[in-house]
């Protein structure tokens, strides 16, 4: 529903000015028209146009009251400025002083169409009074036409007092205009005649100092959106969220705080690692490097991989172990590399986001994780130096934690990674390097469970068919007492997982990403037989989906910090480029908020969604629970998320305990989104990172 009004809205926006421009020439122009047949027909077709515009206008007004009723924030700032502030006085003056007027006038008999308009009657068609409120209006549908280009997120009060400066200055113009030219015509001047060249030289010289002022806007937003050679993750504006501001150091290697002075000395996230004793219970080795590789389907392409296989070697540990990973960097060039452990919550050290937790790892050289496992779950594991990159190319795979005593036994534990590769040919949604259809041998009566991993930046839709199922486990971890569901689509946003558990029939069972019907996994007792997909149905429903439980806190509970994050989107520069932003709170990286806690704290977010494309946001290092979306409090099975997929239009509230110290990386996993600027991050009070963005280490974390 949100997306159909908002991308209705916009529509109407552009043609509103149009629209408003041509009825205001008509209204302007009918008064000049020299014959009584000439001005009747004018005055008709300004009409037209009126009416047109009136119910353009009257078609985004009802559009803006039902996006209100949804919920104020989805009209606040721009759509409330350039619909209630700058179009509607235009709109009201038109309606009660030129409408009667043009319509009158169109009404109006002629019984001779080549007789002279009397000078009385040019006057009174040229008066401010009916002239200048439609070139109000369409001075006001202006704001509409570059309403992307508005910053968002900014206060009613300021757009108030911007609005109506702009619209009493344009105003004090049109009508010293239109008085001139009023006047003119009650002096029987029906028209100003100027010699040919001057025209022409007037037309030149306003394209001239029109494009001169496009060009000099245009170089000065790309030079000057350009971000530094090097800063800090931490220059973002802080946001206490209602709590105390504490101290906090800025930028890398910033100020010190000291005990003496009441406050405790800052703690470098190098000092937040894992055990650096101890013999390992497991060893894994990843060495990064650049390899040809081929789809099921035959398609070649390069990929930047993991041990030479896309996805990366699935990882598996046992909750409670000491695990040991080392990275080596073998990418051709000047390539740098990180690991990141999404989904878990690792010390801070441990988290691999270049130019955050660490540097990035340079070709040649090697880096070594090490972090005790406390959770279990389907995880998965990606580069954090230019995830939008080398994500997208191969640097990611499959992580499982298996839980110290397995509640649940199974037969068959399938993990499936769905990602949309690229290659000369185009691109092509697989699972793993499966393009087409896979065929997998299960017997009837074995119990079969699928961690299904989306690696990619798009959410996408699974269907799973010819057998009923349970949803056992949202990124990664259980849903209790889940209950049987048949052919609902499972939505999964951008890094997020989700486990779904059956009983093998003596039929087939088909598991297909809706992007590629000819595609999927295919189960049968003799690895043989045919099951259509089926693409479409209900939606599943993780806010009342099994069974209530307790919880540490609920959404009654008092916390000490409270934030609201709106996600937008602003035509405008960034980095040197031109491009829709991804906005959070009218802000982009590295300036997006940055919210402030301290440990102990309990913590409650709101993410609305203003945009047109999904947000999957995830807060690295925490798990959030989930409280409530669109204002419904959740009945089902508690929902613990690392990642949540904020939709248009949706509002999610979630809440946390600050509970592991550091500077975390709270973004939008669509990695474009994070390149226009949608990163933000999760400070602990006097918590400091000697890392920076950029320089010599060629840190660049999205």
């Amino acid at each position: 529903m949100y997306l159909t009004l908002s991308r209705l809205d916009f529509i109407l926006g552009l043609v509103l000015f149009p629209a408003w421009l041509a009825a205001a020439l008509l209204v302007r122009r009918q008064a000049g028209r020299p014959t009584a047949g000439k001005m009747r027909r004018t005055a008709r077709i300004a009409l037209a146009l009126l009416v047109l515009a009136l119910l353009v206008t009257v078609g985004r007004v009802v559009g803006f009251v039902q996006l209100a009723a949804m919920d104020w924030v989805f009209v606040a700032d721009r759509r409330a400025l350039t619909i209630l502030v700058l179009l509607l006085p235009g709109v009201l003056a038109t309606v009660v002083l030129t409408l009667p007027k043009v319509v009158s006038a169109a009404r109006r008999s002629v019984d001779d169409r080549d007789a002279r308009v009397p000078v009385a009657e040019h006057a009174r068609a040229a008066s401010v009074r009916t002239v200048l409120p439609p070139q109000i209006a369409a001075v006001g549908a202006l704001g509409g036409f570059f309403e992307k280009f508005l910053p968002p997120h900014r206060s009613t009060l300021l757009n108030l007092a911007v609005g109506l400066g702009l619209l009493v200055l344009l105003g004090a113009l049109l009508t010293w205009r239109a008085r001139g030219r009023a006047a003119r015509l009650a002096s029987g001047v029906i028209s100003v005649q100027r010699s040919r060249g001057r025209a022409w030289g007037v037309r030149l010289g306003t394209t001239v100092v029109a494009l001169g002022a496009v060009f000099g806007l245009v170089t000065f937003g790309l030079s000057s959106s350009k971000l530094p050679g090097t800063f800090s993750m931490m220059q973002g504006e802080p946001d206490y969220g209602g709590g105390p501001a504490g101290g906090h150091n800025h930028i890398a290697g910033g100020p010190q705080m000291h005990g003496g002075s009441g406050v405790a000395a800052p703690v470098s996230v190098d000092s937040l690692k894992g055990p650096r004793q101890g013999k390992p219970d497991r060893v894994f080795n990843l060495t990064a490097q650049e390899k040809e590789v081929k789809l099921a389907s035959g398609r070649t392409f390069t990929a930047w991989t993991y041990n030479g296989q896309i996805p990366g070697p699935e990882l598996r540990m046992k909750e409670g172990e000491l695990v040991e990973i080392r990275l080596t960097n073998k990418l051709p060039g000047e390539i740098p590399v990180t690991v990141h452990w999404h989904g878990v919550d690792v010390p801070n050290g441990e988290d691999g986001v270049a130019g955050a937790t660490q540097d990035a790892v340079q070709p040649g050289q090697s880096y070594t994780y090490r972090f005790k496992v406390e959770e279990s779950g389907t995880r998965w594991y990606h580069s954090h130096q230019q995830a939008s990159e080398q994500v997208k190319r191969g640097l990611f795979g499959p992580l499982v934690i298996e839980p110290a005593e397995q509640p649940r036994p199974v037969d068959q534990d399938v993990t499936v990674v769905a990602h949309d590769w690229e290659t000369p040919q185009g691109t092509f949604p697989a699972f793993g390097t499966s393009d087409k259809l896979e065929r997998r041998t299960a017997k009837a009566g074995e119990k079969v469970r699928l961690r299904v991993v989306n690696s990619s930046n798009l959410t996408k839709s699974f269907g799973l068919n010819g057998v009923p199922f349970k949803v056992s486990a949202l990124d990664g971890t259980d849903i209790n007492k889940p209950g049987e569901l048949k052919d609902e689509l499972l939505v999964v946003g951008g890094a997020q997982r989700v486990d779904v558990e059956f009983t093998m029939p003596a039929s087939p069972v088909r598991l297909t990403d809706t992007a590629a019907a000819g595609a999927g996994i295919l189960f049968s007792p003799d690895g043989k037989g045919e099951l259509e997909p089926k693409l479409d149905g209900p939606e599943f429903d993780l806010t009342g989906y099994g069974e209530s439980a307790t919880t540490p806190f609920t959404a009654d509970t008092k916390t000490q910090r409270s934030f609201k994050l709106v996600f937008d989107d602003w035509l405008g520069f960034y980095n040197g480029k031109f491009g829709l932003r991804q906005t959070i709170n009218g802000k982009v990286f590295p300036d997006a908020p940055m919210l402030m806690v301290k440990e102990g704290d309990l913590v409650r977010t709101t993410f609305i969604n203003r945009g047109e494309e999904d947000h999957p946001i995830h807060l690295h290092g925490h798990h959030m629970l989930v409280l409530s979306k669109d204002g419904k409090k959740t009945t089902g099975s508690p929902v613990w998320l690392d990642t949540i997929n904020v939709r248009p239009g949706e509002k999610w509230e979630v809440a946390f305990k600050a509970d592991n110290p550091g500077i975390w990386m709270d973004h939008c996993h669509n990695f474009v989104h994070t390149g226009l600027g949608m990163v933000m991050h999760l400070t602990y009070e006097g918590v400091t990172t000697p890392y920076a963005v950029g320089g010599d280490k060629h840190n660049r974390p999205e």
